[in-house]
C-alpha cells in the first residue's frame, strides 16, 4: 500500500528586517503618508514599520474594503495613501476599487499572495485565484516582485504611475520575497 505524502507543516515565517526596511523606505520616498491594512502575515512588518513613523498616517481596519474607502478618502484630503492587504482583501474590496479606477483616483496597493508562487496552504486558494484575475478585470495594472532587493524600485515605480496615471497600482508579494533566507549549512 502507498503511503500518502504528508503536506509540510505550518513553519514559522521570519522576515528579512533589510527587506522590511528597504520597503518601508520606499515608501516614504515615493511620498506615502497615509497607509490602511488589514494584518496579515507576508506584509506585517511593513504595517508595523508604518504604525511607528510619525510620519504616516495609519489606519487598522476590519474590513478590505474599508481600507480601500478610507485611502480613497485621504487622497480627497491631500495625502498620498497606500492599502496593504492580502490577495483575499482584494476579492472582497472589488466594487470600491471599481469605483477608485473609474474616478481615477490614485491608489498604491500592496499585496500578499499571487496566482502560483509559493503557497502551502490550500485555505489560501481562493484569494490567489482572484487577485490577479480581479487586478486584470479592473483594468488595475501591477507587478509581482520576485525578489525582496527589487521590491524598493517596484514600489517607487509603481507610485510614479500612481501619482502621473492618477490610477490604483499594485505591487504583489509572494511569501519568498520578504522571507529571510534560510541558512543551509
Amino acid at each position: 500500500m502507498l503511503q500518502q505524502a504528508k503536506p509540510p507543516g505550518r513553519a514559522p515565517y521570519i522576515h528579512d528586517k533589510q527587506v522590511v526596511a528597504g520597503i518601508h523606505q520606499a515608501l516614504r520616498e515615493a511620498g506615502i503618508t497615509f497607509a490602511t491594512y488589514l494584518p496579515e502575515t507576508i506584509l506585517y512588518p511593513v504595517m508595523a514599520a508604518l504604525e511607528e513613523d510619525s510620519e504616516v498616517i495609519t489606519a487598522c481596519v476590519a474590513r478590505e474594503d474599508e481600507g480601500v474607502a478610507m485611502a480613497v478618502g485621504a487622497f480627497l484630503g491631500g495625502r498620498w495613501p497606500v492599502l496593504i492587504t492580502e490577495a483575499s482583501g482584494l476579492g472582497l474590496s472589488g466594487l470600491i476599487l471599481a469605483r477608485a479606477a473609474v474616478q481615477r483616483t490614485p491608489l498604491l496597493i500592496l499585496t500578499s499572495h499571487n496566482e502560483a508562487l509559493g503557497e502551502r496552504h490550500d485555505y489560501t486558494a481562493a484569494a490567489r485565484r482572484v487577485s490577479e484575475p480581479l487586478l486584470r478585470a479592473l483594468g488595475i495594472p501591477y507587478v509581482l516582485a520576485r525578489d525582496g532587493a527589487e521590491a524598493p524600485l517596484l514600489i517607487k515605480e509603481a507610485q510614479m504611475t500612481v501619482q502621473g496615471d492618477r490610477r490604483p497600482v499594485a505591487v504583489l508579494f509572494p511569501r519568498h520575497t520578504l522571507h529571510a533566507k534560510e541558512d543551509r549549512r
